[in-house]
């Protein structure tokens, strides 16, 4: 494998819908923020009682498992030696694309305040080089984009199979596309299930979406040797 691109799917990364922005909890946590209820990500923590009438609520409302996902993939050395590209897709079919020099903020609060302002302009810093950009796309869009030469998914669902000989398999693919869901609960939507070429469960139950990611980026860089190189 000569590079991994990991896409966080139908991830519960969102600003507040329209319908939820004149609830009490959504106006007070504007108001304590300093912005509109529509620039707002959901977020369970604060808006749990608004959530509990809105469709796929189960789904939505996680900023901070995307948030773990991402630190997990992007500060690793796979990330750094350009091995992985890394990209969000969203409920909303939604595209958030990460250049591999970012450097998230650990932070929970100060990562929504970055990501709220890459859903308002479209792109993060507002001027010179652009570390994260934001597009409409869906994930059939997506690999139509990248043309990977094989897709996987992991799932609860999925076949399950040990990590390590997945990756195993993988040696000769140039460029694998691994999906990861990055919602709280739930499976897949049909139509992402489509397409993948392959889906497993690495665990006889289900897990969070980063240990998914952080045992990935390893297995991966351990099957090409990057564990043990000495710069």
């Amino acid at each position: 494998m000569n590079r991994l691109v990991l896409v966080l799917a139908e991830s519960a990364l969102e600003t507040v819908p329209e319908v939820l922005w004149k609830h009490p909890d959504v106006r007070r946590d504007a108001r304590k923020r300093n912005l509109s209820p529509g620039e707002l990500l959901l977020d369970r923590s604060y808006h749990h009682r608004a959530m509990r009438h809105l469709k796929d609520a189960h789904k939505r409302g996680r900023p901070d498992i995307v948030h773990f996902s991402l630190l997990n993939a992007l500060e690793s050395p796979l990330s750094e030696k350009g091995f992985l590209r890394v990209y969000v897709h969203t409920v909303q079919d939604l595209i958030l694309e990460f250049d591999p020099e970012i450097r998230l903020p650990r932070n929970y609060m100060r990562f929504k305040s970055l990501i709220e302002q890459l859903f308002k302009i479209g792109r993060v810093p507002p001027r010179n080089k652009a570390l994260i950009t934001l597009r409409k796309g869906s994930l059939a869009d997506l690999k139509s984009e990248l043309k990977p030469d094989i897709v996987i998914g992991f799932s609860s669902g999925g076949s399950l199979k040990p990590l390590h000989s997945i990756v195993a398999d993988l040696t000769d693919v140039e460029t694998v596309m691994a999906v990861v869901g990055c919602f709280p609960h739930g499976e897949f939507k049909e139509e992402t299930l489509k397409l993948f070429d392959s889906c497993y469960a690495i665990y006889p139950k289900s897990l969070n979406a980063w240990i998914v990611v952080a045992r990935l980026v390893y297995e991966v860089e351990k099957s090409i040797g990057l564990n043990f190189e000495r710069t």
